[in-house]
């Protein structure tokens, strides 16, 4: 047995990285992925100033995610309006508006993933042109002005206990729980609706043998239907949401942790001086970190365009089943 389980085990994974693999990649050349990278590519053309007000920036975000985010909020709004269960109402309203932070919060990272990649780009120059073996002094010198520069810049990523991720997740997890128990009541009535006696005169027993004959309207069935159908993709997509958010913590976790022991391993290479060796010792360092380095960024890049794309396919299509309930009952009432 043991010998079987051992010689699975390779396969199975071989296939499990296949997979992923191939999705990934079928995901990278779809249309809506192309048009995601070139709309928020234009960020990397944006360099914070520092005397930039806070204002500004927020304003410079806002225009961007008039950009990305769809439906709009306005069309949203729009439908929202029009939909007469306050209780269902509250809980889509809350999808549509976490869904929005998330964008925020992607188009957010998507400038600190610009922010990195500035950060680093000095430091690539030198282990792209440098003569790293046989380093002058004037190399030297030039090595160690940028490791000084390298070290006083703030690391983009936040730290991983910051509260960057985990007050939206928190409201997604909530939110799911809200979803799933009104989910699971709308459920009830729908099979109270397809009970298997036809007649709509449906008999309920009460306590002490008497029973009642309740009519269930059509009208009824339908919306319990509706909502339902509503229901279910918000609670999906809520989902799929929170786990895209985990994904996107774990990433920039592990870059902020990385830029550190970066920041770490040069601050010693200067205490330590400005000769040869040292600066070699440094530059190879940072040689071996630098492809798992951009193998990162370039990860969370393309997560933070899937989960762009993903918010909005949500959206629209929760915004679907609420356009199609309404149009619907307008067509069930008499001009």
């Amino acid at each position: 047995m043991d010998a079987s389980s051992s010689s699975s085990s390779p396969v199975t994974s071989t296939t499990t990285i296949n997979l992923s693999r191939i999705y990934s990649t079928a995901i990278l050349q779809t249309n809506s992925f192309k048009e995601m990278v070139r709309i928020t590519s234009s960020m990397d053309l944006v360099v914070p100033d520092a005397a930039d007000h806070e204002q500004d920036q927020l304003q410079d975000l806002s225009g961007m995610l008039t950009q990305v985010l769809s439906p709009n909020r306005d069309r949203v709004l729009n439908a929202l309006h029009r939909s007469k269960s306050t209780s269902l109402l509250n809980l889509i309203s809350s999808y549509f508006d976490y869904s929005e932070r998330t964008t925020r919060l992607c188009l957010t990272l998507r400038g600190i993933v610009a922010q990195a990649r500035r950060l680093y780009s000095p430091i690539n120059t030198l282990l792209q042109d440098l003569p790293i073996d046989s380093l002058s002094q004037t190399h030297c010198e030039l090595v160690v002005q940028e490791f000084h520069k390298f070290k006083d810049d703030a690391n983009p990523f936040p730290r991983p206990d910051s509260l960057t991720f985990h007050p939206i997740r928190d409201h997604f997890c909530d939110l799911n729980r809200q979803l799933e128990r009104r989910l699971r009541k709308s459920s009830s009535r729908i099979r109270l609706v397809r009970s298997p006696n036809p007649d709509p005169n449906t008999v309920l027993c009460c306590r002490g043998g008497a029973a009642i004959t309740a009519y269930i309207p059509p009208k009824f069935a339908r919306r319990e239907l509706a909502y339902a159908a509503q229901l279910k993709v918000a609670s999906r997509n809520t989902y799929v949401l929170k786990t895209d958010l985990d994904t996107l913590d774990s990433l920039v976790g592990r870059l902020h942790n990385t830029v550190e022991d970066d920041k770490r391993f040069i601050r010693l290479g200067l205490n330590m001086g400005n000769d040869e060796h040292t600066v070699q010792e440094v530059l190879i360092h940072l040689g071996k970190n630098h492809p798992n380095l951009g193998h990162y960024l370039d990860l969370l890049e393309q997560k933070i365009t899937t989960c762009l794309i993903t918010v909005n396919h949500s959206r629209s299509q929760l915004l679907k089943e609420i356009l199609l309930h309404q149009t619907s009952s307008d067509s069930s009432h008499p001009q």
